[in-house]
């Protein structure tokens, strides 16, 4: 019975995103940067930052301490913000090291984490497809059950676990590539361009994949 309750319940929510999520979006991105937009031709910019970052902060711990689940946005949010507070550091440095610090280390490193995350019993891809997907801790740890139980979930989540953190990797050496051999073209709104277009597409490639994964998985 355990084992039925567990699978239904992560097919029920495979290709919904949960109202809660939205929410979270709102709270730790959305907010934040409205706030950021609103402060910063009025302060500081690392104060602006440091006061921004108060947001995603108050809803971690206030989210955990209701539901004991992290705020896997939130910390995200976070790790953009110590990585703008840090370019702001050196702002007064030269183009390649601002690249460096708000584009190339930010995604090598995060695709070294993603890929890091295989030595540990559940990858980071499932924390992230678990957090997408579960609205309390009893759905978490149903999906913690039918990781145990489905070979083809966990073949799917190490999948995308690869595809993130080698494409995260390579991404950052093209644009470091990119900006040591035509310097001349490399601008911020060339690399937000860029680095926009390079996640949506990892997003909608996993969403998709994890459609049809589940699409094969049902019938």
């Amino acid at each position: 019975m355990r084992n039925e309750q567990s699978s239904s319940h992560r097919l029920n929510f495979s290709s919904v995103i949960p109202s809660s999520i939205l929410q979270t979006i709102a709270i730790d991105v959305v907010f934040p940067y409205m706030l950021y937009q609103f402060l910063s031709a009025r302060l500081n910019a690392l104060l602006v930052l440091a006061l921004v970052a108060l947001l995603p902060v108050g809803h971690i711990i206030w989210q955990y301490m209701q539901q004991r689940i992290l705020d896997l946005i939130g910390i995200l949010t976070l790790y953009v913000l110590l990585w703008a507070f840090v370019g702001e550091l050196f702002r007064d440095g030269n183009a390649l090291l601002l690249l460096g610090l708000h584009a190339i280390i930010p995604i090598a490193l995060l695709g070294i984490i993603t890929l890091l995350s295989r030595l540990r019993p559940l990858p980071l891809f499932f924390s992230i497809d678990r957090y997408s997907h579960a609205q309390t801790a009893e759905h978490m740890a149903d999906y913690t059950d039918y990781w145990h139980e489905s070979s083809n979930y966990r073949q799917m989540i190490w999948r995308m676990n690869n595809v993130w953190g080698f494409g995260q990797l390579i991404f950052a050496l093209l644009l470091l590539a990119f900006a040591l051999l035509m310097p001349t073209f490399v601008s911020s709104l060339l690399v937000l361009v860029a680095v926009t277009v390079f996640y949506i597409a990892l997003t909608i490639w996993t969403i998709q994949y994890e459609n049809s994964h589940n699409e094969i998985t049902e019938a």
